[in-house]
């Protein structure tokens, strides 16, 4: 028999700076669907119960209480998504420090939800509102699309500095979150908003489940093209 045309050692993924699981893109997608529709149903679910629990806090104390709680969803989004994704993640770029990710994906989730919660609790010296109101789906898709563009720069600029360290080229990672967050959050919004006027609680489980799947799968979609242009970093 002839000798092998190719001698030495084959190069492993990370060191020719390929991903290292064939099956990462999916892997990927499917931690992003599961960290939308864990995260964001269980944060949505603790700020419910919070306003269940104290609908319209009088007094500074029971103000501020009422919106440190509902600030507290932020850190239930962001500890589940953060802790999925970087799950994922570190089976992409194995130098990934998955403590980090999860801080800087949780910090972007609780500045976003404490916003929300300022001016759920706290009544801006105009009256005027956080969001301008919208009277159509595609008003809601627009604006959905809007907020989510500047989430997933907040995102993916926190995220991406903790991603450098395994990854190079996390310029990529920004802007592909942008992307993703502005058509993820989309698919949240409309879903809510379609059916009836006054759902009951199996319909508002249905909208939740099929907006935060559908979410995720775009979201991980989208941000999942960055892997094939940021090479793999080996841990020092």
């Amino acid at each position: 028999m002839g000798r092998s045309a190719v001698s030495g050692p084959i190069p492993s993924p990370i060191e020719d700076g390929n991903v290292q699981e064939e099956d990462g893109f999916t892997r990927w997608i499917e931690a992003c669907a599961a960290g939308e529709l864990l995260g964001i149903a269980s944060a949505a679910l603790w700020w419910v119960s919070v306003e269940r629990f104290d609908p319209l806090p009088i007094g500074p104390t029971a103000e501020w209480l009422v919106f440190l709680a509902k600030a507290a969803s932020g850190l239930i989004q962001g500890l589940i998504l953060g802790y999925l994704q970087g799950w994922a993640l570190r089976r992409q770029f194995p130098a990934l420090s998955l403590r980090a990710w999860v801080t800087a994906t949780t910090l972007i989730g609780v500045i976003v939800w404490s916003i929300g919660a300022w001016y759920s609790v706290f009544p801006s010296l105009d009256g005027g509102r956080l969001l301008p109101p919208v009277e159509s789906l595609f008003q809601t898709a627009i604006a959905a699309g809007g907020f989510g563009l500047g989430l997933g720069l907040l995102f993916g600029a926190a995220q991406a500095v903790v991603l450098r360290r395994a990854a190079g080229q996390v310029h990529w990672w920004i802007a592909v979150n942008a992307v993703g967050w502005g058509a993820a959050l989309p698919c949240i919004y409309v879903a809510s908003a379609i059916g009836s006027t006054t759902p009951g609680s199996w319909e508002i489980a249905l909208r939740g489940l099929v907006g935060g799947v559908v979410s995720g799968v775009a979201l991980g979609t989208i941000t999942g093209l960055s892997f094939a242009v940021m090479p793999v970093r080996r841990a020092a």
